[in-house]
Formats: structure tokens, sequence, C-alpha cells
């Protein structure tokens, strides 16, 4: 088949390493080839990226900047340290590069709705994250996207020796500092109520760098799949963060997409199957999801929030491959108790 992706991300990117031996695939990556980067904090997990990888004959290992064996965890006036043994930085910009190396690739191609000729391809791929520049809006009123700011910076001491996040009481977003090896680190935060400025600046106030690198910032799509519809027009497919494969509650996407993008790998010659499999395969994003909203509307209660933070432990306890932390059932709750007061 003949297929354009629109968007050389992790969901992007890896599709096409996974399709271009058997098909006739396209990519169109808005950015220009030398100044191709990927603005995120570049985190992930360890052992699900490696797996994953192997498949397209990238060796993660390659790539990693800072392996991680803890976060600490700033919540309601306390620091809790849970466990992080499969987090880990990486150098994502150089593996998507590496990606799509075997692929044919436009950059400096930016393909809005309008630019995409359907008619010339069997299915075009929207791959643009929280843009859905292809595939159009989301129905409903159930999206979600956190806008975001994040500073590049270097120290000479650092302030934590590993992973550090601040979510903050009233769960629309939150802070994060993650170490990227030779003193550098992200330092970036999301906030649905557009305070992440002000909380990246309050932290660099009080753990002042030697420098200040680069700044950057992009928006993320937090809403899970069941809230991103439609995931496919006519014969436009979406994928990745673009049909909502941001895990809510920690904000990582990059694993997510990539198994996203295995599902349409494999969905290709049944292509009404995608939108099952992908709803079944995310559907603890959605029970996430609606937790994060409850809390944002304040429409929670004790007892539901109680059982629904359960079921959230019971599915980082079999899945920490995947999110890179292993929280213990009082960590969790330490976390994700109901709120005590707005911030």
């Amino acid at each position: 088949m003949k297929i354009a992706v629109i968007g050389g991300g992790p969901a992007g990117s890896y599709l096409a390493a996974r399709i271009r031996d058997n098909h006739d695939v396209r990519v169109f990556e808005g950015q220009k080839e030398d100044r191709f980067t990927s603005v995120c904090a570049w985190a992930t997990a360890y052992t699900g990226a490696r797996d994953m990888l192997r498949k397209v004959g990238i060796d993660f290992d390659n790539y990693i900047l800072h392996k991680g064996k803890k976060m600490y965890v700033s919540a309601y006036n306390n620091i809790y340290t849970v466990d992080a043994p499969e987090l880990v930085t990486f150098d994502k910009p150089a593996m998507l590069k590496d990606l799509l190396k075997g692929s044919r690739v436009e950059y400096g191609t930016f393909v809005r709705g309008n630019d995409a000729d359907t008619s010339a391809y069997d299915f075009i791929v929207d791959a643009t994250g929280p843009y859905r520049r292809v595939l159009g809006p989301a129905e409903g009123e159930r999206d979600m996207i956190l806008p975001t700011y994040q500073w590049l910076v270097k120290y000479d001491d650092m302030p934590f020796d590993d992973f550090y996040i601040e979510p903050f009481s009233s769960f629309s977003g939150y802070l994060w500092y993650f170490p990227l090896g030779d003193h550098n680190a992200f330092v970036g935060a999301g906030d649905v109520r557009l305070q992440h400025r002000n909380r990246v600046e309050d932290f660099l106030k009080r753990y002042p760098p030697k420098e200040r690198i680069r700044t950057m910032g992009k928006p993320i799509r937090v809403a899970a799949p069941s809230s991103v519809k439609p995931h496919m027009r006519r014969n436009v497919i979406g994928v990745g963060e673009t049909v909502g494969t941001v895990y809510p509650i920690l904000g990582e996407g990059i694993l997510p997409s990539m198994h996203a993008a295995e599902l349409l790998s494999e969905s290709l010659d049944d292509m009404n199957s995608y939108e099952a499999k992908l709803l079944k395969k995310f559907s603890a994003y959605d029970l996430a999801y609606e937790y994060i909203r409850r809390k944002i509307t304040k429409t929670d209660n004790f007892v539901k929030s109680f059982f629904t933070a359960v079921r959230i432990f019971m599915w980082f306890k079999r899945n920490f491959w995947i999110t890179g932390v292993n929280p213990s059932l009082l960590e969790t709750f330490q976390v994700l108790r109901p709120r005590r007061k707005a911030e």
C-alpha cells in the first residue's frame, strides 16, 4: 500500500520503520533535518523501549543519558522516594533520526489538513501529537491539552541525584526535574491552569543553575483514547498522542506511542479492528484520565477515589516496565489521595 506518515516523532518514526519493508511509505516531518529535535523531557522506561526498538534494529543502550533508581515526589509538603528502577533519560532526537534513516523522509515539509491529498495514498497517518493537523480536532469537550514550559539547564552541583517531580495539589499538572548526565537537566512543567511558567521559575530560583542553555515548550495531550475521537476519518488514521496515548498521571507518551504504532502496523489489512484494539490496550488510560478530570473539576468523592486509586496502583505494579516507576500502595495513596484544598 501507499502510505503517508505525517510527523516524525515516536509514533510516526516507529510506524514507518515497522512497515517500510512491505509498503510504500513516505514520512513528512515539519522540522528541517539539521534542526530536528524533540521538545519533551526525554524520559521513558528502559526495558519496554529496548524491547520495542529491537524489532526495528535499534539498540536503545546507545542513547541512554541517565539511568534512574528512584524518583523524588514532592506532594502535600512532603517528599516521598519512589522506586524507579526502569526510568531513564535518553537522546531522543538522535534515536528518532536513526529510526527514520531507512525511510523516505521529506524534512521541512509542514502538512496541514487542507494540504493533504488524501486521494494520493491508501492511508494517511496523522502522527502530529496534540495538533491533529490532518485528522482534525477531537469531537466533544472531553479533550484536554496541557501547555508546557521547559528549560535545559546545567548545574555545578545537581540539586537532586535522580528524578524529581512536584504534582500540583489541584491535579492540574506537575513540575519535573529530569537529569540528562554531564550535570545537565530538563526542568519543566505543564499546567491546564496556566501556572507552568511560574512553577518552573520558582524552582529555578530555589535551585539556581550555573547556566540556562535554552528554553522550549509544546502542548501535551493527556486525554485518553476514548475522549479523543474520532481515531479515523475516511482514509486518515491517528496514532500515538494524536489519539491519546500519553498516560495522564505521568505525562509519558514515548513508549505508549510506539505501542500504538505497533497496533496500527498489525491492523493495516483490517483497519476496522484498529480502533477496538486501541481502546482495549489503553483502557487503563481512560481510568486514570477520569480520575484526573474528577480532581480538577472537584467532582470526586472519597469512596470513588479510593477504589480508583487501588486500580491505578495495580496497573502500575503490572506495568512498571512501561511506566519506569514502581510505587508502593502507600506511596500511591500519598500522592493520589483526595484533594484537601485547591492551590
